[in-house]
């Protein structure tokens, strides 16, 4: 039983590695696209920052905010004195979400309270324009609209199994989601290859994160007796707020 649960673990870890592969393949073709090879400038760097998560549930409240952290890095196309431009981005990003459980002792009464956090680790990439609304500022206002695909590569859920159906469990997630992002910042050039921003932008999903079926005649783990109850279907989708510190490295091309 142990070597077949190997087996299983190092066949699902395999189909992993393999998405994620093809997700970066995917986004690295994008990036040369964008940038036409060798014969256009462009400009590149890492965004890292906080971010805070949120998830909206089907049938039960939304749960608290998860907060944690992303970092991607980015490629866009560049032209001097053109306000609009194409960009791709490759990332990490923590999407889940928080939930306060009360804990009943033998009298009924509440013996303990914790609060649980749901995580997801996703790996993304967008694909989407941005467009500065001022060129003459020093720290050029701007805003970005995109696309975005997400893979999950891991989850904490194990660690609530045994409160199942009652919390998420693992087989009912989605690896694969989509969305949009929006977003503005404030973008600086500190000398003629190197400049920086600061950007806040929105992720909602269009997908479902997770997507469990309803269950009938389940016991109520959180409650004293023989109570049996019907949980409906939960769906849960995924927005997120982040707020990202981006270095931006210019390569300038120029054609004599």
């Amino acid at each position: 039983m142990l070597l077949l649960r190997h087996h299983i673990k190092s066949y699902t870890h395999m189909q992993v590695t393999h998405q994620i592969r093809t997700l970066l393949l995917i986004g690295v073709c994008l990036l040369f696209l964008l940038t036409d090879g060798h014969t256009q400038s462009f400009v590149f760097g890492p965004k890292i920052g906080p971010s805070l998560a949120f998830q909206r549930w089907r049938n039960l409240p939304d749960r608290g905010a998860l907060f944690n952290y992303h970092g991607s890095f980015f490629i866009e196309s560049y032209q001097e004195n053109e306000p609009s431009s194409l960009y791709a981005e490759v990332g990490f990003h923590r999407r889940g979400s928080t939930e306060l459980r009360t804990f009943v002792n033998a009298t009924g009464t509440a013996a303990s309270r914790s609060r649980q956090s749901y995580i997801f680790n996703n790996v993304n990439l967008i694909a989407g324009a941005k467009r500065i609304l001022n060129m003459e500022k020093s720290a050029q206002p701007y805003y970005i609209l995109g696309v975005r695909a997400e893979y999950t590569v891991s989850t904490n859920l194990e660690e609530f199994i045994q409160f199942a159906p009652w919390t998420p469990a693992p087989q009912f997630v989605n690896s694969f989601n989509y969305g949009f992002t929006v977003g503005g910042g404030f973008q600086y050039d500190f000398s003629e290859l190197v400049g920086g921003a600061i950007e806040v932008s929105i992720h909602p999903d269009i997908s479902k994160q997770f997507d469990q079926p309803p269950f009938d005649n389940i016991t109520n783990p959180f409650s004293l007796g023989s109570n049996r109850l019907s949980l409906p279907q939960q769906q849960i989708r995924n927005i997120s707020l982040e707020i990202s510190l981006v270095l931006r490295l210019k390569r300038i091309v120029e054609i004599i």
